[in-house]
């Protein structure tokens, strides 16, 4: 069994895989100033809610866009694996090929998305991303990473905008009834969700038109959900994708 660790700004997704096959999952706060053994309690807590013994663990594989997190899980984790984990860089084979003026500030976290989604897609392949930052990753048809875009996350802008504003209250993000709130509640929620969305929509229109190709487009990160619905050319959510790619990544290089 291999277990896959995808480190973000704000989350750290844990997923257990039987083969190919995604037995478990479990989330943590990515916690600055969090020790080994906090993470160590945490993650043998959880397998033994999934009943997933230390032995069954053969190979562990990180991608982390932290850097300061990686040798925290390296010491958390030697009591459940004896040999290192593999963390994902663009050094390793990944199953798509890059064409980045900048590789090396390419976050892990979109080379293994765009790397499951090529694998289970092929190309042309958009991944819209929607975390901390929304990040927009293309892979064209014959396999490479291409470029893309970065924005602010949903939940980023949100915060954002009610620190800086005085007179606007923080709201809960639900589903809004129309874009034309009734009120100011009402219409942060619409700005925020239905913007959101529009600002996704009109991306992958973009992507798409420079490409000269259709391009399907599939989403993750931990607010898909609440974006993808109002994105029409948005045609499916995988919330597992990253965790997929590290899986496919490590058996690569194993």
């Amino acid at each position: 069994m291999i277990l896959a660790i995808d480190a973000g700004n704000s989350t750290v997704s844990f997923g257990f895989f039987d083969k190919d096959n995604l037995k478990a999952t479990f989330r943590a706060e990515a916690r600055m100033g969090a020790t080994p053994d906090e993470y160590w309690s945490f993650i043998t807590s959880q397998m033994g809610r999934a009943g997933i013994g230390r032995s069954e663990v053969t190979g562990i594989v990180i991608s982390s866009v932290v850097p300061p997190l990686v040798p925290v899980f390296f010491e958390a984790l030697k009591g459940i694996c004896p040999s290192l984990p593999l963390v994902v860089s663009n050094r390793l084979k990944l199953g798509i090929k890059i064409r980045y003026s900048t590789p090396d500030t390419l976050g892990s976290d979109r080379l293994c998305s765009t790397s499951a989604a090529y694998a289970i897609h092929g190309g042309p392949v958009i991944v819209a991303d929607f975390g901390t930052a929304t990040t927009f990753s293309v892979v064209d048809r014959d396999g490479t990473f291409i470029g893309g875009a970065v924005a602010p996350g949903l939940l980023t802008g949100y915060s954002s905008l009610i620190e800086r504003t005085a007179g606007l209250p923080r709201v809960g993000l639900t589903f809004p009834k129309s874009a034309i709130g009734s009120g100011t509640g009402e219409g942060l929620t619409s700005g925020i969700i239905f913007g959101h969305a529009s600002m996704a929509e009109g991306m992958v229109g973009r992507l798409r038109k420079e490409m000269g190709a259709d391009a399907k487009c599939v989403a993750t990160g931990g607010l898909a959900g609440m974006v993808a619905p109002h994105a029409p050319s948005i045609k499916e959510a995988d919330p597992h994708l990253a965790l997929k790619g590290l899986a496919g990544i490590y058996k690569m290089n194993s």
